[in-house]
């Protein structure tokens, strides 16, 4: 008869030694890196003034940034992950990028991290050592001040550039960025950044027999959680006769196109943000001629209207009207006082926003008097904080009000062909 087996015991587990005193190695890059930033912060003097010990409590406190993490699980195309990724890389090694501005030390915001979690590590059981190195480093102190406001810029530029770059077509982003303790091999913060992928809200409806793509809007706020955009539908007063609270807001590409190239000399990502972030916060429905219309602003300022449409149970965004445009309450009184056709204006390059930037109307009285009646005077206020050289201060609005005060003239009909081009471009917009 076979002898029966002992049961193994269970072994014990080594136990995890995080002390600093360990990896040698990481120790003396990661020190090189706080006495690199001491010296920027003119604190080189004082860093030779700390102990081992407190040396030893600097790299226990460390924080380390690391590589753009993805899921294997979603879909990701190969340009946004290369995207992000140059996104992260320069966000932390940039100075330009920093969210601490100053014009005496430049920094990038690892550095920014490095200097706090340095501060942190003096030991305050010691009272009278924690008062010499809180002196000691004062100008490094007093630069990173309340850390926690800027690590909510962080968060704050990590939801621009999703929200700046998410069309809600194919796939949906959402770029992460968490602060993790790692208690092994050596007690440190990382720094990690993740990229969700989540699907679009794709839908389609029919128009003249076509058949096309609309998306869902949405945002994500600073929590990193997307907010699908909805309007309700006591908005929308007679125009929709279902029994739905909310209608979901779409839109389609043809939408997108209009609004980026009659808002240059804007950045894409700057249109992009605004449009969300307005559709999602702050959405209101006008009606105008029987048409729905929801207005878009660049902070106080309008830049003009969506054009939309019921179907469904889905309040579809068809195209985009800058501010000029007839089909708005602005450009159809423009017109009227002005004379001016949907033709000339297109003729004239006053449809878009490029031409009102920088534009100086000081001696051209008749001009600023004629917007100011149409209610557009603040398209030549707008200051643009992000976006490429206007051709503003090259346009010639004299000529335009010469124009205007003799009347049609052979001066348009020369244009006749350009025109022509101009209304076949843009047939699918409201007429």
């Amino acid at each position: 008869m076979a002898k029966k087996r002992k049961k193994a015991k269970p072994q014990v587990k080594r136990k995890q030694n995080n002390s600093p005193y360990h990896n040698s190695l990481l120790r003396k890059k990661y020190l090189k890196i706080v006495e690199a930033v001491c010296e920027k912060m003119n604190c080189a003097d004082s860093y030779k003034l700390l102990s081992k010990e407190e040396k030893m409590r600097a790299f226990g406190c460390s924080a380390f940034v690391l590589k753009l993490k993805t899921n294997k699980k979603q879909h990701y195309t190969l340009d946004s992950i290369q995207f992000f990724e140059r996104f992260v890389n320069d966000f932390f090694s940039d100075p330009k990028m920093c969210v601490r501005k100053s014009e005496v030390v430049e920094l990038t915001n690892y550095e920014l991290i490095v200097a706090n979690y340095f501060i942190s590590s003096f030991n305050k059981n010691y009272p009278e050592r924690y008062e010499f190195l809180m002196d000691a480093f004062q100008p490094m102190v007093e630069y990173v001040g309340v850390f926690d406001s800027y690590y909510g810029k962080m968060i704050q530029h990590y939801a621009f550039i999703a929200n700046a770059t998410n069309v809600f077509d194919h796939n949906v982003y959402i770029l992460k960025l968490e602060a993790k303790i790692k208690d092994y091999p050596t007690l440190r913060m990382n720094w990690e950044s993740s990229l969700e992928s989540i699907a679009a809200r794709e839908s389609f409806y029919k128009e003249e027999g076509k058949s096309r793509a609309v998306f869902q809007l949405g945002y994500i706020n600073n929590d990193f959680e997307m907010h699908w955009t909805f309007v309700q539908t006591k908005d929308l007063k007679d125009l929709y006769r279902g029994n739905k609270k909310c209608l979901p807001v779409c839109i389609q590409r043809h939408a997108y196109h209009r609004v980026l190239s009659r808002l240059k000399p804007l950045f894409d990502t700057e249109v992009v943000w605004t449009m969300n972030y307005y559709l999602r916060h702050d959405l209101h429905i006008e009606f105008y001629k029987g048409r729905i219309l929801i207005p878009l602003y660049y902070f106080e300022s309008k830049w003009g209207y969506f054009v939309a449409t019921i179907d469904k149970n889905r309040l579809i965004i068809k195209t985009f009207l800058f501010l000029t445009h007839h089909s708005t309450p602005e450009g159809d009184k423009l017109g009227e006082l002005s004379g001016l056709s949907k033709e000339e204006i297109s003729y004239w390059k006053i449809d878009t926003l490029q031409n009102f930037i920088d534009t100086d109307l000081r001696e051209n009285e008749q001009m600023i008097e004629l917007f100011e009646k149409a209610g557009l005077s603040h398209l030549f206020d707008m200051q643009i904080c992000h976006g490429c050289e206007s051709d503003g201060k090259d346009y010639n609005w004299d000529a335009l009000s010469q124009y205007i005060k003799r009347g049609k003239t052979e001066l348009f009909d020369e244009g006749a062909e350009e025109i022509k081009e101009l209304l076949v471009e843009d047939k699918d917009d409201i007429e």
